[in-house]
């Protein structure tokens, strides 16, 4: 596991891998060299599923038919339960492929210096 960083010092390699084969697998995570650059598009990467999951929290559930009263009651319960109980942990997985998409070329080409 090769590591060039010089402004994330702290941060280590392997965790950075880690979160990489959550997202891409580990042929992918294999193949990375972790660098400053890596590091900053890892940590863009997993704020962006955060972000997204927090939003996708607030979509209303389908309803299957026209929304009455006391369906719209419930899921205005459900969302403030939702908003109450969130974890900064839990990343829906739409969330996270979407994320893993925008940012698999990118951390690629960082890996190689470019």
């Amino acid at each position: 596991m090769t590591s060039k960083l010089k402004e994330y010092k702290e941060v280590s390699p392997a965790s950075v891998k880690t979160i990489l084969k959550s997202f891409f697998g580990a042929s992918y995570a294999s193949r990375i060299t972790i660098n400053d650059k890596v590091v900053k598009l890892t940590w863009e990467m997993v704020r962006s599923s955060q972000s997204c999951s927090k939003m996708m929290d607030l979509v209303p559930r389908p309803a299957g038919t026209i929304p009455g009263a006391g369906y719209i009651a419930k899921q205005l319960a459900q969302l403030g339960k939702r908003i109450a109980t969130a974890k900064d942990d839990s990343i829906y997985i739409l969330c996270k492929n979407g994320a893993a998409y925008r940012y698999s070329r990118q951390i690629q080409m960082a890996s190689n210096g470019l």
